[in-house]
């Protein structure tokens, strides 16, 4: 009988067993695919809550930060948001600046000698991909302590209280005077600022009672139902 010369041999039998069949590479591709399947879609529902949890937090910090520049600097001070480009800022009501002295708003940490903001200013924070300024069509509803779902007055060229102030297009601004109490445009004190953001599939929101508590909220949009956070 002939026999393979290496057919016996360690080397012969190695090489005839090197490698995966078919049947596990399927296996293992089978196994991946289906751990694939169950792990990304929650990946992607902890990025969304993230990023809008992340966004109303500060929005929450902005506006506690606004409260306390007004009084520590006994001024005004607002967090302004635009709605159209989804961002907002913190500015703070230099009594003497503008043309002749006459006041007006300036970034927080600008330095005295720079310019005013105005309707036109590019807003410092922006919102994360996927949010927008917003309130998905929801309504009013306990513990929210709004009567009424909606965003904060439009904001202005001048302080709370003063006469011929301008109103800035798709604007929304939460102002506090020098005692830390929110106020409306006409100066006088007001249980109605909020911002609301969304991402599609939740709402979440900072509402600022007239005492100046800042709360934050959140719900659903397809199934209504408010949760302080």
């Amino acid at each position: 009988m002939r026999l393979h010369p290496c057919e016996n041999t360690r080397y012969g039998r190695n090489r005839r067993e090197r490698g995966f069949s078919i049947l596990e590479l399927v296996t293992v591709i089978a196994i991946a695919l289906i751990v694939a399947a169950v792990a990304i879609p929650g990946f992607f529902s902890m990025r969304r809550y993230l990023r809008i949890a992340g966004d109303t937090r500060d929005i929450n910090g902005v506006t506690a930060q606004a409260k306390m520049r007004a009084a520590a600097d006994f001024t005004h001070a607002r967090l302004r948001a635009d709605l159209a480009n989804n961002a907002f800022q913190l500015e703070v009501w230099d009594k003497t600046g503008g043309a002749g002295g006459a006041g007006c708003w300036k970034s927080d940490g600008a330095a005295a000698l720079n310019p005013c903001t105005n309707a036109g200013t590019v807003l410092r924070n922006s919102l994360s991909q996927g949010v927008t300024f917003g309130f998905g069509g929801v309504g009013p509803g306990a513990p929210n302590p709004q009567a009424a779902i909606a965003q904060a007055p439009a904001c202005t060229d001048g302080v709370a209280g003063a006469a011929g102030n301008n109103n800035y297009p798709n604007s929304a601004c939460i102002e506090f005077n020098s005692r830390g109490v929110p106020v409306a445009p006409n100066g006088a004190p007001t249980a109605t600022d909020a911002l609301y953001v969304t991402d599609g599939v939740s709402v979440y929101g900072a509402t600022v009672i007239i005492s100046g508590l800042i709360q934050t909220w959140s719900t659903p949009v397809a199934n209504q139902a408010w949760q302080a956070r």
